[in-house]
């Protein structure tokens, strides 16, 4: 069957389920041979075969009948891959005893050889509205497409961007705590700072094809500005989406002007089986937790659902001395109904940690080299410093359908975070790890205000189809801080830490006054045009973006500075598909940053510029082989920066620099052969400098980006051993320059991660035991570079966890 014909397919059942039909009606003989031959994803994990049953029968909407004692006590493997449900049913019948036929209504029935039919049906499940978010691909690790920004849900195959959508599953599988450790498993992403171990005011920060994109512009379902400001819990989280490149067609300006790609994070839903699952953890040294998730559905037709989540985790980390408390509770209420479906998400994140990590090593001099690495479990920060931070948010969204093809949607948001950080920066200063120690005290709070409005609908103009999106948000964040209070300079090295004498913040005020005031209202306007049974898909869009930022003086409460500039930002994506599983794409999209101003001692010292505008060309191939999707991508990506000239004994600032990233990316993710599971890929890029008025720094590499990224994971389920999974993964990235005139660089660096799980059954209830190992060999090493900075990779690190559901 063609592809649009199973979405058809798929459309029908889930409107028939939104009137109210029964799904299980008998179809014609053409209909039932139809469905038995249609291929599905299926994800099933290794357990009970009566519940694996019930699952199959969720996942692809088929009624199966079965029971009996020999149901309900022999356990099923896990299948995983592009099948006919006959197909799943095989594997999980396997050693069973027991074999499956069609029945004539198109459904299944399993059976016992020597005791015919059993006798209970397993219904599919009513659905209710519309899906929200695509299924799982083949190894459940990866969901078939994600969220486009304004573009709504996209499978990957009919997407002009290069996207990645990781599940809760690869979540919970990896005991994955926040998300640095859900994108460690993409190869065109590293992370830049570690949120959690460390205080430097960014928290999570990460590069995308070789630009910065940091944690405050990570959104959350389509809104900016949403997430705890420092680093992002897993807790709540149902899938990690990616989209790399620009974005601001797709998503508007982000708060921070982060262009190399865009997050976005989509939360947990109650589903239509009721879950409680409890789980302990363990995180070395002696870091222990405790974590819960709830949901519930209520309502003759499961129209309310309700999900919980809640942890709390603190005790030494693997870095010595040092110690983090974490505490998360997040509430998902939604409703759903044929055409409404309204949901409000709520959350509160506390994250304290004492003696933190690797903030950065400061290195200046030109004649300084690159220090080795010290010993990432030794640290080499003073035990007194401190960085405690809280997040409360809160979010609701709604949409409805006016008719089958118009929706309307709205949502709005609001995040308050409080942050206080007392640490010592790290200068290096001679050759043998000579360091000077610069302690500070930093207090801060955000306050953001997001919202987003606006309709898509779908509407023919003879043999062309419509897919029409428009959309308005705004964003407005204020924020209050301080200059840092610094406390002078104390002599230390990097390999034989000194100690160093707590500052005192005694009448240190920790309440700044507003000291800023971003606002950026935008409209869009998006146009997907469908030719030749969708296999021609073109999408082209404009974006009006309007930038407002105001400084204030936090002693005068004066206006220091004011920015007020609007930028038009258009985009062009095509998607062609000669065949039912290769789609050839291609885009132009570009990327939006405030624009700067002229600083003093040049002659144009005050002058406002426009929008910098990040411009993207990219093109590229995907195919999916049933169980396996490889995408291949060439990208350019150029964005202007400015510079200081002088031409004729006149100083200007302009913005006549450029860096341009050329690369290319090859990803991989699915089921490799049954119970092998692959998620990997490897990056290419070639960034380099150009226009930059200077000889030494014309044609250079542009600082921190390495040439080469490479992770790969695999997971086996060993058939001598039911229920276990055994996984390995390792990240590989090149070495990168550290300054502009590329006289110093960081060495490359590969770091190998191992683990295990084991699925079984305690008290006749699911419970799965995993264990991971990351930097398995304890390997030290400088993980980024950045004009003047240097942070280190994290120490090895063991996590356990048992979890069991009710």
């Amino acid at each position: 069957m063609h592809q649009s014909g199973i979405r058809r397919s798929a459309l029908a059942l889930a409107l028939a389920g939104a009137l109210g039909l029964p799904l299980a009606a008998t179809p014609t003989g053409a209909q039932a041979q139809a469905q038995t031959e249609r291929l599905y994803s299926i994800n099933l994990a290794a357990q009970p075969l009566n519940t694996a049953l019930t699952a199959l029968s969720r996942q692809t909407n088929t009624p199966i009948m079965a029971g009996g004692s020999r149901v309900t006590s022999h356990n099923a493997p896990a299948v995983s891959g592009r099948m006919t449900v006959q197909d799943a049913l095989s594997r999980l019948l396997a050693g069973s005893g027991l074999a499956s036929a069609a029945t004539p209504g198109g459904g299944f029935a399993v059976t016992a050889p020597e005791s015919g039919p059993a006798v209970t049906t397993l219904a599919p499940v009513l659905v209710t509205g519309r899906s929200q978010l695509s299924e799982p691909y083949a190894g459940g690790q990866v969901a078939r497409g994600g969220r486009v920004g304004m573009l709504g849900e996209r499978d990957v195959m009919d997407t002009p961007f290069n996207i990645a959508s990781y599940t809760s599953e690869l979540i919970q599988n990896q005991q994955a705590n926040t998300i640095a450790d859900v994108l460690a498993n993409d190869s065109s992403v590293r992370t830049v700072n570690d949120g959690q171990g460390s205080v430097a005011g960014t928290g999570d920060e990460f590069q995308i094809r070789g630009f910065p994109v940091r944690n405050q512009d990570v959104s959350f379902n389509g809104l900016y500005g949403m997430l705890p400001l420092r680093t992002i819990a897993m807790d709540g989280v149902e899938r990690v989406e990616v989209l790399k490149g620009p974005t601001a067609l797709l998503n508007g300006m982000s708060p921070r002007g982060s262009v190399g790609g865009g997050i976005n994070v989509v939360p947990k839903r109650a589903g239509d089986e009721p879950l409680t699952r409890l789980t302990a953890t363990y995180q070395s040294d002696s870091r222990f937790g405790g974590m819960v998730d709830m949901g519930r559905r209520f309502g003759e037709n499961n129209e309310f659902g309700i999900r919980f989540n809640g942890s709390y985790r603190d005790g030494d980390t693997a870095v010595q001395n040092q110690s983090n408390q974490m505490g998360t509770a997040v509430i998902g209420l939604d409703y759903r109904s044929d055409k409404l479906r309204v949901s409000l998400d709520a959350g509160h994140q506390t994250n304290n940690i004492d003696a933190p990590g690797d903030s950065g090593v400061l290195i200046f001099g030109d004649n300084l080299p690159v220090p080795r690495a010290p010993d990432a479990s030794k640290g080499y920060s003073p035990d007194w410093g401190y960085s405690k931070s809280r997040d409360n948010y809160g979010v609701l969204h709604a949409e409805y359908d006016i008719t089958p093809q118009l929706t309307v949607f709205g949502g709005i948001g609001y995040r308050r975070s409080n942050n206080r950080y007392l640490y010592a920066d790290p200068i290096v200063v001679g050759s043998e790890g000579e360091l000077l120690m610069r302690p500070y005290y930093w207090p801060s709070w955000e306050q953001n205000v997001s919202s987003v409005w606006g309709a898509r609908g779908k509407f023919n103009t003879g043999s062309v189809k419509h897919e029409v999106s428009l959309s308005y948000s705004t964003f407005e964040q204020r924020a209050g801080y301080y200059d840092y209070y610094i406390f002078g300079l104390s002599p230390s090295n990097l390999y034989d830490p000194a100690e160093i004498p707590k500052p005192s913040t005694d009448g240190l005020s920790s309440s700044p006054p507003r000291t800023s005031l971003l606002k950026l209202p935008t409209i869009a306007l998006a146009d997907t045009l469908s030719f030749a049974d969708d296999r021609v898909q073109l999408t082209a869009g404009v974006r009006y973006q309007t930038v407002k930022s105001t400084n204030y003086s936090y002693t005068t409460g004066q206006e220091t500075s004011h920015y007020d500039k609007s930028a038009v930002t258009p985009a062009v994506g095509l998607v062609v598909k000669p065949w039912n599983d290769v789609s050839f794409y291609a885009n132009y999209i570009e990327g939006l940053t405030a624009g700067p101003i002229a600083p003093a001692g040049t002659s144009n010292a005050g002058e406002i510029f426009a929008p910098i505008k990040t411009k993207q060309v990219e093109a590229g191939v995907k195919v999916d082989f049933g169980s396996v999707t490889t995408t291949l991508g060439l990208f350019q990506i150029k964005q202007p920066s400015g510079l200081t000239t002088v031409s004729d004994g006149v100083t200007r600032y302009e913005m006549s620099g450029e860096q341009r990233n050329r690369g290319v990316e090859l990803n991989a993710f699915g089921e490799l052969a049954r119970g092998v599971r692959l998620l990997g890929g490897i990056t290419y890029i070639q960034p380099k400098m150009t226009r930059t008025a200077s000889p030494a720094t014309e044609g250079n590499s542009a600082v921190g980006v390495p040439r080469w990224m490479a992770n790969v994971g695999m997971e086996w389920d060993p058939s001598f051993a039911p229920g276990l999974t055994l996984t390995a993964r390792a990240l590989s990235t090149s070495w990168q320059y550290q300054n502009l005139e590329n006289t110093r660089r960081i060495p490359g660096w590969t770091r190998w991660d191992i683990g295990m799980r084991y699925a079984t059954r305690a008290f006749d209830h699911p419970v799965t035991l995993r264990a991971a190992v990351n930097n398995v060999f304890g390997k030290d090493y400088w993980s980024s570079a950045s004009e003047g900075y240097l942070r280190l990779g994290s120490p090895r690190s063991v996590m356990l966890s048992a979890s069991i559901d009710f």
